[in-house]
């Protein structure tokens, strides 16, 4: 399958659009409700953002375009650790019936979706178990390989961060989710010269203290929560967020005894998360900038599980 067509629901700036498209594939759909990274999007990929879905639940799955890969890393918040864990009573949640819908209609040689690991254990896994049921008994996909928890710091990024990845076919093939790479990360790698960082992304005295105050008091109410300080040896750091922007808490870089640590630049955030290098420069503010990436999917992380999605379904056509 050398040339297929997909499309890229809650796309995001397109992290999961990037390796299906350099594999030879063609979006010929895309929805993104917030404005912000519309705009990102559009300019990103060349395209008019006027022709970029902006709603996803007011469109008629008969008005999308045929394709044969649906991707969707759908809304995380309503399953995530960060959130209050609403699952299907957050109106989030329920996003994903606009997925079920639209593979209804479009009956798609398979599908990417991409979420936080919690959506396995919120409710006691019967949001987990609803979706399964939805996508196997009622839709008739199949899948080969279980779902799967993937850490990017296992495909060369120096970031812990773990993500649900469910991948389901229209036949039975023979697909496997790739296996972690033998790669020693190091956050040194996608730092810029500390000569080159200007000086609006080294937070406030006030701050830091704010932060030392914070963490102290959480470590006595044995809660754990509070700033990490990163060191550019480290292997890697937390889980970049889409709060990142509101004070840099779980990822602040040393600068040196005596010395406020900074945040990450939205540049560093970029090759944290694996984006080729023309992502390193959005058209968006700072802070917007790092709620895109803190949103977005692993890029290399994606990139891996398309190549062999593609390998399982273009040996099916052989076979």
């Amino acid at each position: 399958m050398d040339k297929f067509n997909f499309i890229d629901l809650f796309s995001g700036i397109g992290g999961m659009r990037i390796p299906f498209e350099k594999l030879g594939g063609r979006c010929v759909f895309s929805s993104e409700i917030d404005k912000f990274a519309r705009t990102s999007y559009a300019v990103m990929f060349k395209e008019d953002e006027n022709l970029i879905n902006a709603d996803i639940t007011k469109t008629p799955a008969k008005e999308i375009p045929s394709h044969d890969i649906l991707l969707a890393g759908f809304p995380c918040q309503p399953f995530s650790n960060a959130g209050k864990k609403k699952g299907f009573k957050d109106t989030r949640g329920t996003l994903f019936y606009e997925i079920s819908r639209i593979i209804k209609f479009h009956k798609p040689k398979a599908f990417l979706l991409e979420n936080v690991p919690g959506l396995k254990s919120n409710d006691g896994g019967k949001t987990f178990e609803t979706i399964m049921n939805i996508l196997e008994k009622e839709l008739g996909y199949f899948f080969p390989d279980c779902p799967t928890i993937l850490n990017s710091r296992d495909f060369g990024l120096p970031q812990n961060r773990k993500r649900l990845f469910i991948v389901g076919f229209k036949k039975n093939v023979d697909f496997h989710f790739p296996s972690k790479r033998k790669r020693k990360t190091c956050l040194s790698n996608i730092l810029e010269p500390s000569d080159e960082v200007e000086k609006k992304y080294i937070i406030s005295g006030k701050l830091w203290r704010s932060h030392k105050i914070r963490k102290k008091r959480n470590l006595a109410e044995g809660k754990g929560f509070g700033f990490t300080l990163n060191d550019e040896k480290d292997s890697y750091t937390r889980t970049l967020s889409s709060r990142y922007y509101k004070d840099g808490s779980e990822i602040l870089i040393s600068r040196g005894k005596r010395k406020n640590p900074r945040k990450l630049t939205p540049k560093e955030c970029a090759r944290l998360q694996g984006f080729p290098k023309r992502w390193e420069n959005l058209p968006v503010s700072d802070n917007q900038a790092y709620r895109q990436f803190g949103n977005a999917v692993a890029v290399p992380v994606v990139k891996e599980i398309a190549k062999n999605m593609l390998s399982a379904l273009k040996e099916n056509e052989k076979n």
